[in-house]
């Protein structure tokens, strides 16, 4: 997340990735919920830019589910550690052990 997006940028992010994530599921959601899927289609039709304004005010955003978070610092490291030893890789003898 950019520290420099406006909730306002951040939300409508949020209502893109709900809406690609919803729009093709909605009847399988309602089934899910038990309610119609016209009623699903309504609360994103009505409600969406207000739900995604209050996560984005909040500081949260929407990812699917088998998308894991890091903190930036820790991936830093990681990719400092990788980068310096790629460095030393000149072949794949290299990473070769006796």
């Amino acid at each position: 997340m950019n520290d420099q997006e406006t909730p306002a940028a951040r939300a409508t992010k949020i209502a893109s990735s709900i809406l690609k994530a919803t729009t093709r599921s909605q009847s399988a959601i309602a089934a899910a919920m038990g309610i119609n899927e016209s009623t699903v289609s309504r609360l994103m039709s009505d409600h969406l830019d207000k739900l995604s304004l209050v996560l984005a005010h909040a500081g949260l955003r929407v990812v699917p589910m088998e998308m894991r978070c890091f903190p930036p610092d820790y991936v830093d490291a990681l990719l400092l550690m990788a980068k310096q030893h790629l460095r030393t890789v000149e072949s794949v003898r290299t990473l070769e052990w006796d």
